[in-house]
């Protein structure tokens, strides 16, 4: 299980000498992502009234491999290295980028452990907060349908 949970309070004044990101801050960040690219700003509205700011030390484990996906993450300050099992692969998640995405929207178990490689703040939405925007937002869906269109194409575009 995710030790999300466990992250002492007030770690995100860590950061930054700034407060906690206001709705428009993440309406800001979200819309800077490839994932809501299409998405009006009523609906970023949304899904940043049910965002929240999550702050991790450097070397925290977010997730293991196996965990049940209770969210998905967009980074915004420091890097995360998502490693499977075995470590057949390897990617390492910087700011403006998603991880946890494919098992929070499969609700399947994760498919691979999420490690902090240096201090982190990111931007946390629970899989349930986002089907439920998604059952409602057409364009929502279009644009992350286009999305992983994108990055499974990235490999060949036949």
């Amino acid at each position: 299980m995710s030790n999300q949970k466990a992250v002492p309070m007030g770690v995100t004044e860590m950061f930054s000498s700034r407060p906690n990101f206001t709705t428009l801050d993440k309406v800001e960040h979200l819309r800077s992502v490839d994932l809501f690219s299409l998405a009006s700003v009523e609906e970023l509205y949304r899904l940043a009234a049910l965002a929240r700011e999550v702050g991790f030390p450097a070397q925290w484990v977010i997730f293991q491999e196996a965990d049940i996906a209770d969210a998905f993450y967009i980074v915004d300050r420091g890097q995360v290295e998502c490693v499977s099992k075995g470590g057949e692969h390897r990617e390492v998640i910087g700011p403006g980028e998603v991880f946890g995405l494919y098992s929070a929207l499969t609700r399947d178990s994760r498919l691979a452990r999420a490690t902090t490689l240096e201090k982190t703040v990111a931007i946390s939405m629970a899989a349930e907060d986002l089907f439920s925007v998604l059952s409602n937002n057409m364009e929502i869906v279009v644009s992350m349908f286009k999305y992983f269109v994108n990055k499974l194409g990235e490999g060949s575009r036949a």
